[in-house]
């Protein structure tokens, strides 16, 4: 598979943040509506945005704000800092990543996240090479799997369809490079399920960050 751009997912993809994300949003819960979910219960959500996540777990006669409750979150999750208190990168992300700026490829980030906790956590874990850093909360950009993030990547950098990829971890990624009509590449070290990556029919499927370089034709 040739490519001249590679646009990742985040979470589950290239950094390990399962557990912030999981403890700031029971985190809110506990505080805001006195319960929290499990493990799996959260699993489930994988891919939704932050709102969505809030509306799908509150009862009816809170789901109305559920946009309160993302200011709490976002309130203890970034402006309060733990967003990185355990979270860590992949194996071999950094090194592989520093090899496509190497190699000449244009980066993309094209996470649900605001980008203003993207850009801190890009910085924090010190990757360069990123020609976007974009997220579909708290922008105009429609959230995933709505395409539109996708092409405005590939408008504003000029490049085709045929020489684009997303890799990502969740079901809503592929759907998201699928509506796209762009290739997909799903990582099964994440967050979805299998059987869900499976269903949206990626163009690849592989089980280490570093297995990305045999698919582009980097490695043997």
């Amino acid at each position: 598979m040739k490519k001249k751009l590679l646009i990742f997912d985040v979470d589950g993809t290239v950094w390990d943040s399962e557990k912030d994300v999981f403890l700031s949003f029971n985190h809110t819960l506990k505080e805001n509506a006195g319960f929290e979910i499990t493990k799996d219960e959260f699993q489930k959500l994988a891919g939704m945005p932050l709102g969505k996540m809030f509306e799908e777990v509150l009862p009816n006669d809170k789901k109305n704000l559920s946009s309160e409750y993302q200011k709490h979150y976002k309130k203890y999750y970034i402006e309060e800092g733990h967003f990185a208190d355990a979270t860590v990168l992949f194996e071999n992300v950094k090194n592989t990543i520093d090899y496509f700026k190497q190699q000449g490829f244009f980066m993309a980030i094209a996470s649900s996240k605001p980008k203003r906790i993207l850009d801190k956590m890009v910085l924090h874990f010190n990757l360069e090479g990123f020609n976007y850093v974009l997220g579909t909360e708290e922008s105009n950009f429609k959230h995933k799997p709505d395409p539109e993030i996708i092409n405005y990547i590939m408008d504003k950098l000029n490049v085709s369809k045929e020489d684009t990829v997303i890799i990502g971890d969740s079901k809503s990624d592929i759907l998201t490079g699928k509506n796209a009509g762009i290739d997909t590449i799903a990582v099964t070290y994440g967050y979805d399920k299998v059987e869900n990556l499976k269903s949206a029919n990626p163009t690849y499927i592989i089980d280490k960050f570093e297995k990305l370089l045999e698919i582009l034709e980097l490695k043997d």
